[in-house]
């Protein structure tokens, strides 16, 4: 007699191939808005009675609502239309930088259902900042409170976060160092109204580079990318890492601060090269990139931000024909560009994106260009971010989407 034959895999339980099924119904919900229960056998390919049972499970546990019913071309049949529901719940995204507390409420379907504003408090008035997004949290979630609870929320800080504990990081001569706040647990505390339990809503927080990276990465300048960097440039500086597909952090989430680089050596405008005088660190120290820039000119008074206006004037002063403002104009070209240089030889991506109010001008952006031209090793794309001042919420946004969308379903036994 022969062998008896191998055991056959076991396949996955009815429970998993339930939920597998549920999850695509739900993503094509997202992703479509509304659909009948032909449209979804069609576009997963899986059988229609099983869409029938997936869709009266969602609809049962008050996921999917049945809202009308549109003719099926075929002999006047007609079929019913099923979308989201509005109790299904909602998402969170919040931006807090240099110009206020900026605040939406989506749903599932990333529809906003409301949005709301706070002004800038007073430059190193963290108390303010900390008032301003508790009330403007608060308002949001009231005012979306008969959609359901909260799926998910991402907040975005104009300053490096722990991404173990999610604490702001905070670091000598920041550009907002009235951000340095508690941000999770003012969140969390504006929350405790509206929905279940604080601890079991994700709450995400990152800083507002690394969230305009994935905006652009996800809706925006380099789609599906997989290598690329993307540089901020406005009140302040910074930088995000896409390598390989993943998000790079670094083990303290302070990767990609450059600001706090050394001004390159040898270019013009950098400290101990002649022509700018007075700029260099206490006792021959190394002048740091944010400060080498302020020391230029470009830094605000009253507090360690860059003057993004007073650069975009310089910027369409050299535009104009204005000769000295050109010459300002190369050196800050010259000293953003040998970070972007040195980073491409470390890193060497397919393509730098330069975001923020300072990075998509053109006046500066094709001198970054020249200059990383003259003294790259190889050839660098470098193109303008395409959704400005809206990247970092637009990134929260997407976050908070990815991860309520992932735990809309209870987990399944397998």
């Amino acid at each position: 007699m022969g062998e008896p034959p191998p055991p056959r895999p076991e396949l996955p339980r009815l429970a998993l191939l339930r939920d597998m099924t549920d999850r695509a119904v739900l993503d094509r919900v997202f992703a479509d808005g509304r659909a009948t229960r032909a449209d979804l056998a069609s576009q997963t390919g899986i059988s229609k009675p099983t869409i029938s049972e997936s869709v009266r499970r969602l609809e049962a546990a008050g996921l999917l609502l049945a809202t009308g019913s549109d003719q099926t071309g075929r002999r006047g049949r007609i079929a019913t239309v099923y979308q989201l529901a509005p109790e299904a719940g909602y998402v969170l995204a919040v931006q807090v930088n240099q110009h206020g507390v900026h605040a939406l409420a989506a749903t599932l379907t990333g529809a906003t259902l409301d949005e709301r504003q706070h002004r800038p408090v007073r430059p190193g008035d963290p108390g303010a900042l900390a008032d301003a997004l508790r009330d403007t949290v608060r308002a949001v979630a009231a005012a979306s409170a008969g959609h359901g609870s909260p799926r998910a929320v991402a907040v975005s800080v104009a300053n490096p976060v722990d991404p173990i504990t999610r604490e702001v990081i905070p670091l000598p001569g920041s550009p907002f160092p009235e951000g340095h706040i508690p941000v999770a647990e003012i969140v969390s505390a504006a929350l405790v109204a509206h929905g279940p339990a604080v601890g079991q809503v994700p709450l995400l927080v990152d800083n507002d580079v690394n969230f305009s990276a994935l905006a652009e990465r996800r809706a925006g300048a380099v789609i599906g990318a997989e290598s690329f960097v993307y540089v901020y440039l406005g009140a302040g500086l910074g930088m995000s890492l896409y390598l390989g597909g993943q998000l790079v952090r670094g083990a303290h989430g302070l990767a990609g601060e450059i600001g706090y680089l050394d001004a390159v050596p040898g270019v013009p405008g950098v400290p101990g090269v002649p022509g700018v005088a007075g700029v260099a660190g206490a006792a021959g120290a190394p002048t740091r990139l944010a400060a080498a820039l302020a020391a230029r000119g470009f830094g605000r008074s009253e507090s360690p931000a860059l003057d993004v206006e007073v650069i975009l004037a310089t910027l369409d002063r050299a535009g104009a024909g204005d000769e000295r403002a050109a010459e300002v104009v190369a050196e800050l070209a010259a000293m953003i560009a040998g970070v972007v240089a040195a980073t491409c030889t470390i890193v060497d991506p397919d393509v730098v994106l330069l975001g923020g109010p300072l990075g998509t001008h053109p006046g500066l952006l094709e001198p970054i260009r020249a200059s990383v031209a003259r003294t790259a090793l190889a050839p660098v794309r470098i193109h303008p971010g395409a959704l400005t001042d809206a990247a970092p919420l637009r990134g929260a946004l997407l976050s908070a989407l990815d991860t309520a969308r992932a735990r809309v379903l209870p987990p399944t036994t397998p």
